[in-house]
C-alpha cells in the first residue's frame, strides 16, 4: 500500500510538474507574440509615416533628400570612426526579416514645418479690397466751432459796435476853391501892344487862363490875386491896405498906359462891384476875372453893383 501511494505521490508530481512546463511554454509563446505584433504594427506604422514623409518631402523639394543623402553618407562615414552613427542616422527597425527606417527628426519637422501654412501677423496691414467690413464714419466728423474763432462776414446780425476809447474821425471837408483868370483883350484891341515898350504883351491878350485856386474862410479878392501872381511869376503892383487896397498894374501894364480914362477892374461872377479888391471876400466856387479898360469900363460892358 505504501509502495502504491508512493507512485501515486511520484505520478502526480510528475504530472503537475509536466503541467506547469507546458504552461510556462504557453505564456512564453504568447508574450513573444504580443510583442511581435506590437513591433510590426508599430513598424507598419513607422513605415507609413516614413513613406508620407518621404513622398511629401519629394513633392516639396527632391534636391533636399538628395542633399541629406550625402550628407547621411558622410555622417555614416565620420560615426564609424568616432563611433556616433546613431545619432546622424536614421534607426532601422526589423519586423519579419524586411528592413524599415525610421525618418529623422530633423526631416519631421522639415516636412511638418513645410506643410503648415504661414498665419498672417497680428502687425500686417489688411489688403484692400479683402475686407467685407466698410469703415464706419467717426463721430468726429464734423468739427465744431471754437469759441475764439472769429465770425465769418455777411453771418452776424449784429454789427460791431465801437469802443469806448476809440474816435470815430469824421471825414475831413473837401477843401473851397474859386475860378480866377487875368486878360487886356481891350488894350491889344486898341493896338497897345504895337507900341514901344508894351511888346511883352500877350497877342490874344490873355495873361492868365481860367485856373482853380485854394482859399481860407476870410480870404478876399485881393488875396487870391496875390496867391495866383506869385506862383505863375506874375508881375503884380498895388498901393494902399485892406479895404484901401488898389491894383496899379498887371503883367507891367499900369493905369493910364492905354488912356486917361484906362486901368484894372476885377468882377466876381459877371459882376463888378463898386468897391476895392481887399473888402471883397470870396465863397466857394467864385469865378473872379481881372480886365484892363480904355473907357472906364463901358468897353467891358461892366456894370457896377
Amino acid at each position: 500500500m505504501n509502495k502504491k501511494k508512493i507512485s501515486i505521490v511520484a505520478v502526480s508530481a510528475v504530472v503537475i510538474v509536466s503541467l506547469g512546463l507546458g504552461f510556462n511554454s504557453i505564456f512564453k509563446k504568447a508574450n513573444t507574440l504580443e510583442t511581435d505584433n506590437n513591433d510590426t504594427v508599430v513598424s507598419d506604422q513607422s513605415i507609413e509615416t516614413g513613406d508620407e514623409l518621404n513622398t511629401e518631402e519629394a513633392k516639396v523639394d527632391k534636391t533636399e533628400t538628395k542633399k541629406e543623402n550625402k550628407e547621411n553618407k558622410k555622417n555614416e562615414d565620420t560615426t564609424d570612426s568616432s563611433g556616433n552613427s546613431n545619432e546622424n542616422t536614421s534607426k532601422s527597425t526589423k519586423t519579419d526579416g524586411t528592413e524599415t527606417k525610421k525618418p529623422n527628426n530633423d526631416e519631421v519637422e522639415k516636412t511638418d514645418n513645410s506643410s503648415e501654412k504661414p498665419k498672417p501677423s497680428n502687425n500686417e496691414k489688411p489688403k484692400p479690397g479683402n475686407s467685407s467690413e466698410k469703415p464706419k464714419p467717426s463721430n468726429n466728423e464734423k468739427p465744431k466751432p471754437s469759441n475764439n474763432e472769429k465770425p465769418k462776414p455777411g453771418n452776424s446780425s449784429t454789427k460791431p459796435k465801437p469802443e469806448n476809447n476809440q474816435t470815430i474821425t469824421s471825414p475831413k471837408p473837401k477843401n473851397k476853391t474859386v475860378t480866377i483868370a487875368i486878360s487886356c483883350k481891350t488894350a491889344i484891341n486898341n493896338g497897345l501892344n504895337k507900341k514901344p515898350g508894351f511888346s511883352h504883351l500877350p497877342s490874344n491878350g490873355i495873361i492868365l487862363q481860367n485856373m482853380k485856386v485854394e482859399f481860407n474862410e476870410g480870404d478876399t479878392v485881393f488875396d487870391i490875386l496875390v496867391k495866383v501872381t506869385r506862383k505863375k511869376g506874375i508881375h503884380m503892383e498895388y498901393r494902399g491896405s485892406g479895404s484901401n487896397t488898389y491894383i496899379e498894374g498887371i503883367n507891367n501894364l499900369y493905369e493910364f498906359d492905354g488912356g486917361s480914362n484906362s486901368g484894372w477892374m476885377y468882377s466876381v461872377n459877371g459882376v463888378y462891384p463898386n468897391y476895392g479888391v481887399g473888402a471883397y471876400k470870396v465863397k466857394s466856387s467864385d469865378v473872379i476875372k481881372f480886365n484892363y479898360t480904355c473907357n472906364l469900363g463901358a468897353d467891358l460892358g461892366a456894370r457896377a453893383n
